[in-house]
């Protein structure tokens, strides 16, 4: 069962939710031969603030 965790530096809204999950599950499915029904996302969201890159926060 492939499970995919995807983190994002602030909000999505649930139409890009809905976006990631259909076409992350689509290449899962399209290179693994595993079904649809087998590939779980979860998408967590981390406040700005709490994200730094390059050595400075992006929030």
């Amino acid at each position: 069962m492939p499970i995919i965790t995807l983190e994002n530096a602030g909000n999505l809204t649930i139409e890009q939710k809905k976006g990631l999950i259909k076409e992350l599950t689509r290449v899962v499915t399209e290179i693994t031969g595993k079904p649809e029904s087998a590939v779980y996302v979860r998408i967590d969201e981390v406040a700005r603030e709490n994200f730094g890159v390059g050595g400075y926060p992006l929030g």
